[in-house]
């Protein structure tokens, strides 16, 4: 029999469970196979990331089942001066309730998104907008991503406007024309054990390569603050891995890995400029866009490796950058460290402001110093390979130097492999002192 108090426990035990629903949100599902006027239920699947932010609220999930999502300019969604854009993530979630779009994983397969088709006429192509916030995105590969325009141009895979606290995670921008991942403006955002590698473009100013990098961060806002790219790998992408050019707010890039930047895909053809971690500067034209406070990036855990140009690379920025436990090998240059004299100078000094600390710089591909045009008396350093009374290190000094180690797939929860490339041994001089990427 109930009892006003058991009643009372029931009713409280139907709000609570209801508010639990509701707190957990719905799940919804896209499939290559769905359609777009299904209701995106798992029996109903939809097919477009469009489509399903449509349904989705705050706390929702969107399973992206695995397979092959062919996508053309019927896909496009939005046009905003001078992009077409495909997917506009406008939807945000909350603080407390993001919205969450997750690729399964089915025997290895992942979903791949095929954007080879999606050919406007005069337009470049983002194939994901984000300009909002709280927003996940999980478990993809986007693909083959075009450039249609003959001049200077450039297409991004992830192009991040306004967006905030949003994150990328375990993303793989392939063998397409463009950038992999350009954040413009917003905060907090974390582009967490994401891939870019043989992006080439070869229709835009001749083929000759340039504006392909593996991921860029050109916040034109001082508030844009608190950016992160974190456990990422570049390879054969036709311009640089990671640049920071004309971005207005400290970046951080922690334990990333940069390779074979600068040629084209399944190549050592040249093309770009082939920086491996282009860290700063904005240009050095008389007049320049420069922000009131120059921002401090700091690079961290990094691997430059056999890029076309230069390893690490300071880009004639207008301030001091960090460089902490960082690993260069076999770049022509590994730490050109230039700076511009100054706003109203466009001319280069020796590098000033920089700190250096465990850094390891071993062999250029050309002979080169291990660091060069840096002001050593402007500049910190801490327990380097280079600048130091430590003797000079040598291939016995590492664990191992297969550098095909670099390209193993990730673990199963997206992060790095184990390597043993570049990994000093611990009972060396240098391993003692622990320098290089190694050390966290």
């Amino acid at each position: 029999m109930l009892t006003k108090g058991n009643l009372i426990k029931l009713f409280t035990f139907i709000v609570c469970l209801a508010m639990t629903q509701a707190s957990i949100g719905k799940d919804l599902y896209m499939s290559p196979t769905g359609s777009d006027t299904n209701n995106g239920s798992a029996s109903s699947p939809v097919f477009t990331i469009t489509k399903a932010q449509a349904l989705a609220e705050p706390g929702d999930v969107v399973h992206i089942k695995a397979g092959h999502y062919k996508y053309d300019n019927s896909q496009i969604t939005d046009s905003i001066s001078p992009y077409a854009i495909a997917f506009h993530m406008k939807k945000s979630g909350t603080a407390d309730k993001h919205i969450i779009y997750k690729g399964e994983i089915v025997d290895g397969e992942r979903p791949v998104l095929d954007f080879f088709n999606l050919r406007p006429d005069g337009l470049r192509v983002a194939a994901f907008w984000v300009d909002g916030s709280y927003i996940e995105i999980h478990n993809i590969e986007v693909v083959r991503v075009q450039v249609t325009m003959t001049g200077h141009t450039q297409s991004e895979c992830f192009r991040i406007v306004k967006g905030s606290n949003n994150l990328i995670n375990n993303v793989s921008m392939h063998d397409g024309m463009a950038i992999g991942v350009y954040i413009v403006q917003g905060s907090n955002n974390l582009i967490l054990n994401c891939d870019a590698y043989n992006n080439y473009d070869k229709v835009g100013e001749n083929g000759t390569g340039g504006n392909v990098d593996g991921f860029g961060a050109h916040v034109q806002t001082e508030s844009s603050v608190g950016n992160v790219f974190r456990g990422c790998r570049a390879w054969h992408n036709s311009d640089d891995g990671f640049d920071l050019i004309n971005c207005k707010a400290p970046i951080l890039i922690e334990n990333c890995w940069s390779f074979f930047n600068g040629y084209a895909p399944a190549s050592f053809n040249k093309k770009g400029d082939g920086s491996g971690f282009k860290c700063g500067g904005y240009g050095m034209r008389q007049k320049i866009r420069n922000p009131s406070v120059i921002p401090v990036h700091t690079i961290k855990n990094c691997i430059a490796y056999f890029n076309r140009n230069r390893g690490f690379y300071s880009n004639h920025h207008l301030g001091g950058l960090k460089f902490i436990n960082n690993t260069a090998y076999y770049n022509p240059y590994n730490f050109p460290m230039p700076n511009r004299k100054s706003v109203e100078e466009p001319v280069d000094v020796n590098g000033y402001g920089h700190v250096f600390e465990n850094n390891i710089s071993y062999r250029p591909r050309v002979p080169r110093p291990l660091i060069s045009e840096v002001d050593s008396a402007l500049s910190t350093f801490k327990n380097n390979t280079f600048l130091s009374d430590g003797p000079d290190l040598t291939d016995k000094d590492f664990v191992g130097l297969e550098a095909y180690e670099l390209t193993l797939d990730r673990k199963e929860d997206g992060s790095l492999p184990d390597i043993e490339f570049l990994k000093l041994k611990a009972d060396s001089y240098w391993g003692k002192k622990k320098v290089g990427y190694q050390w966290k």
